[in-house]
């Protein structure tokens, strides 16, 4: 049986606010200057932060795998080690955003994530995350963390565990339930202020 995530694992409402403002600006000013790594940095925080992809996922994903047309994303799965597409639902948002990174690539085709060397590796998106981390004063944080966190908003904003566990592929809703529906003790909190009011 999973343990619940533990609140040291996700980022909360502020914490990834603070995270995305921090890299966009970074973007913005690299834009200017015709700098690559924060234009990258925005775009890995922003898909981590929006698909809840494993870092593996996020390395694998090619442009060809956008469909703009349904807002969707074509994610290679590996599931009882074998590798299966699964088709993702991605926000308004990130469709904008990955249009205008594609478009700022000047690529059609190929590896969405290309850094100075070529395709981005799991490695190298872990590297990109912790720098985006530490600029926005949040050391210590796995890009998985981005996962958990995705999970952990869905989940508050929805209330549906099954949306969930398809986003984050798992094969059972029981292993999502075990990590992601414990209350928070801040949610206990929250939810026992003004009860008999």
């Amino acid at each position: 049986m999973m343990t619940p995530i533990d609140r040291a694992k996700y980022l909360d409402a502020e914490e990834v606010r603070r995270l995305r403002t921090v890299v966009e600006a970074w973007a913005i000013q690299d834009l200017r200057y015709g700098r690559l790594q924060g234009v990258q940095t925005w775009m890995i925080v922003d898909l981590a932060l929006q698909t809840g992809l494993r870092v593996s996922e996020l390395a694998r994903l090619r442009i060809e795998d956008i469909d703009c047309k349904r807002g969707a994303l074509k994610v290679m799965r590996v599931k009882k080690e074998r590798s299966r597409p699964e088709t993702l639902a991605i926000s308004e948002q990130l469709l904008r955003h990955l249009k205008g990174y594609i478009a700022w690539t000047g690529r059609k085709k190929g590896p969405l994530l290309v850094g100075k060397r070529g395709p981005m590796t799991a490695r190298g998106l872990q590297q990109a995350w912790l720098k985006a981390t530490e600029k926005a004063g949040l050391k210590g944080m796995s890009i998985h963390t981005a996962r958990h966190s995705m999970a952990v908003h869905l989940l508050k904003k929805t209330g549906n565990l099954r949306q969930v566990q398809k986003q984050l592929g798992h094969s059972s809703p029981a292993t999502t339930a075990n990590m992601y529906a414990d209350i928070s003790f801040a949610d206990m909190q929250e939810g026992l202020e003004g009860l008999y009011d």
